[in-house]
């Protein structure tokens, strides 16, 4: 898009658009996350494990 002399306002939104496509992924993985792996770890009777693994999960995101 630099290459072909679009214009800067153009670029950005497409920048800002791809930036809240990766976002969105990110919600489904960490939903995909809950849903399975830390609720088959509550279930099985691995509450520490399952507390570490959100608190792990919920520090790593919140700096994206």
């Amino acid at each position: 898009m630099i290459d072909e002399d679009v214009p800067c306002e153009n670029i950005l939104m497409q920048i800002n658009a791809s930036k809240s496509a990766l976002h969105k992924v990110g919600h489904i993985i960490v939903e995909g996350h809950l849903n399975h792996c830390i609720k088959d770890a509550i279930e099985e009777g691995n509450y520490d494990e399952a507390l570490l693994d959100v608190s792990s999960l919920l520090e790593y995101y919140s700096r994206i």
